[in-house]
């Protein structure tokens, strides 16, 4: 038959995925676009016959029918569209999320292969070894002590260190991915910039890899940019130890944070369309996994939505798995939004709204406009029952906010309440000379020993007066009677001197008043000083009841004195019910220097005995009085604004 001539066809690259024969998929990717294409089986041998009679070919001429000729015309009016559409889209400049094509990599390749070859393989992966070996060396050594750079992964220089540093650290990444894909022979497209929320991110273009790369392959490019990430992040762990004590510590101990939590929370999870993301999706032969389970979500709700009227339910496991992935992905954004932004939203406000708006568009914004999900055109009883489900569901969240009552929930670190019931000091000032063990102890066990020896002086030099003031009193006591009623009131005071004497010394040494467990508490060496009133530990008792302390919140305690409802102690794996009513509030003197804010501690009695408790800290859940949803936000925002000022309060103590 005569061939009408389609020279779209000729621009397409027609090949069968490599993920095995059990699931076999055939790809068809435009060549101007870069656009790539699942087809069905029938279409694509259709497809295949076209082009061959298009190179003249006269056999498949004769064999292309009627209906493939139809079907391979559909498909080009879909691309021509999608080609189209792409115009269109590349007019508008959309700052939420836009790509800015700089070079073409293809050209490059063959300069990148000696490298490729050089840096991609096993030669690699033993310098990431030997670096991994470097860093349990030192941290061990060190007791971690590189860690301590998380506790100020949201101060302002962390912050100003990401900003600057992240587009440069993604550079590597980015070459991690296409010297992979050029060490597998797969051709690079475009590299650029990432415009998400006007903050520039380097990218590259590897998609060729899906028709032109095996799965092993496409899995090893995919990887390339975490192995990058990992190994700047262990470059760092050694560099940190090599540079101590500079600014430059400070400095690459962010770079270290940053390529670490970058790595584990983002690019390494599959629940964020990075490579963890297609790792998964090739080692379960699923593509497009997050655009499908997008849509499968996507009509779902709509079914809801419409009760049944437009949409589908899922109705295999699969799709179930597809709605359950979604779903987990939204929570997990959602969750890392919330982590990131409520810590820094009470120390920098301004900013803090800033990076929650800019991760909230980058997390969740930007995919939707990747994703390409079909508009769903509804009918006029869809699009009424779809309004008032949707004006139902408002109604319902406004007399959820103003009706529904939760309680509040406090969780505060408790334990045994040394510093109230169980601290043991010294009764008298002198040098420590033993200190007893940790651990149980007898009763009339000495638990410590110290030495001062101007208070012996003191009280021999008492003791000699004290016998003289004696014997001048029985001197004079039968003949001159003023003299003696003044010996007498001198041998009485000196006797007091006599006896405070003897309880000093006494104190010099400290026994268990009965059995228990002894904690001793981190002194200097034997010999060192020690003040009357030092703390030496805490003795628990093996009988009574026990009592718990802990730090207690200022902005919760008008909610303390209304009353908490219940309490309960998690405390080794167990949960034990306690008595709120028991519960009391005491203000330590002087405020919190950090915060600004006055110091309350909390005790409340436990059915335990002290012993038990004895390098045992517990978890105390207070509940007070339910309230409206609309107060809990109230309080919540209050809560964050009372944090905002104790940061300002300590910022401005520091300086």
């Amino acid at each position: 038959m005569d061939l009408v001539r389609l020279s779209l066809v000729n621009q397409l690259a027609l090949r069968l995925s490599s993920d095995g024969r059990a699931r076999q998929s055939y790809l068809a990717q435009d060549r101007s676009s870069g656009r790539i294409f699942t087809l069905p089986r029938a279409l694509a041998l259709a497809l295949r016959r076209v082009q061959a009679a298009e190179r003249g070919d006269a056999e498949a001429r004769k064999r292309v029918g009627r209906e493939e000729l139809r079907d391979v015309s559909g498909l080009l009016g879909q691309i021509r569209a999608a080609r189209g559409q792409d115009r269109l889209t590349r007019r508008r400049f959309n700052p939420v999320f836009a790509s800015f094509p700089l070079i073409d990599l293809g050209p490059l390749q063959p300069r990148m292969q000696p490298l490729a070859r050089a840096l991609v393989g096993p030669g690699f992966l033993v310098f990431m070894a030997a670096l991994l070996g470097a860093a349990l060396f030192l941290g061990i050594r060190s007791d971690w002590a590189i860690f301590s750079a998380y506790r100020n992964m949201f101060s302002l220089e962390a912050i100003a260190t990401f900003g600057l540093v992240a587009p440069v650290l993604k550079i590597f990444h980015e070459a991690g991915h296409a010297l992979t894909a050029t060490r597998y022979g797969v051709r690079l497209r475009k590299g650029g910039l990432y415009l998400i929320g006007l903050y520039p991110m380097p990218y590259v273009d590897c998609t060729e890899a899906d028709v032109s790369a095996r799965r092993r392959h496409r899995i090893a490019i995919s990887l390339a940019g975490i192995l990058v990430d990992v190994t700047v992040g262990l470059i760092a762990f050694v560099l940190w130890y090599l540079v101590a004590g500079s600014y430059w510590q400070v400095l690459i101990g962010h770079v270290f944070v940053f390529s670490t939590l970058n790595s584990v929370l983002f690019n390494a999870n599959p629940l964020t369309r990075l490579d963890g993301y297609y790792v998964m999706t090739d080692l379960l032969r699923r593509r497009n996994l997050a655009t499908r389970a997008s849509a499968t979500l996507a009509d779902l709700r709509l079914w809801a939505m419409t009760t049944g009227l437009a949409g589908n339910r899922p109705r295999e496991p699969r799709h179930w798995g597809l709605v359950a992935y979604s779903v987990g992905s939204f929570l997990y954004r959602l969750k890392i939004l919330y982590v990131i932004g409520f810590a820094l939203l009470p120390r920098y406000l301004g900013l803090g709204i800033v990076v929650m708006a800019w991760g909230a568009v980058a997390m969740f914004v930007a995919p939707l406009m990747q994703d390409e999900i079909p508009r769903v055109h509804l009918d006029d009883a869809a699009r009424r029952r779809r309004r008032w489900m949707r004006a139902g569901l408002a109604g319902g969240l406004v007399v959820a906010l103003g009706f529904v009552p939760l309680p509040y929930h406090l969780r505060l670190d408790v334990a045994a309440d040394v510093e109230g019931h169980y601290q043991l000091t010294t009764q008298s000032a002198g040098f420590l000379q033993a200190l007893a063990p940790g651990g149980p102890i007898g009763g009339g066990t000495r638990l410590a020993a110290l030495e001062n020896p101007a208070l012996r002086d003191r009280a021999e030099v008492l003791d000699a007066n004290l016998a003289g003031a004696r014997a001048a009193y029985e001197s004079v006591r039968g003949d001159h009677p003023a003299k003696a009623a003044m010996a007498a009131r001198q041998v009485m005071s000196l006797s007091d001197q006599v006896a405070v004497s003897a309880r000093e010394i006494a104190g010099l040494t400290l026994t268990a008043p009965g059995d228990g467990v002894f904690v001793p508490s981190r002194l200097d060496r034997a010999g060192a000083f020690l003040p009357s009133g030092t703390a030496l530990g805490a003795f628990l008792p093996v009988a009574g009841g026990a009592v718990l302390s802990g730090p207690f919140p200022e902005r919760y305690v008008d909610k303390f004195q209304q009353g908490p409802v219940a309490a309960e102690l998690r405390i080794a794996g167990e949960y034990l019910t306690l008595d709120p009513s028991a519960a009391a509030l005491r203000t330590i003197i002087g405020v919190d220097r950090a915060s600004g804010t006055r110091i309350y501690q909390l005790t409340i009695p436990a059915d335990l005995t002290p012993a038990s408790l004895a390098g045992r800290p517990g978890a105390l859940r207070l509940t007070f009085a339910a309230e409206p949803l609309v107060c809990h936000i109230k309080f919540l925002i209050q809560g964050l604004a009372a944090r905002f000022r104790e940061a300002q309060m300590a910022d401005r103590s520091g300086i």
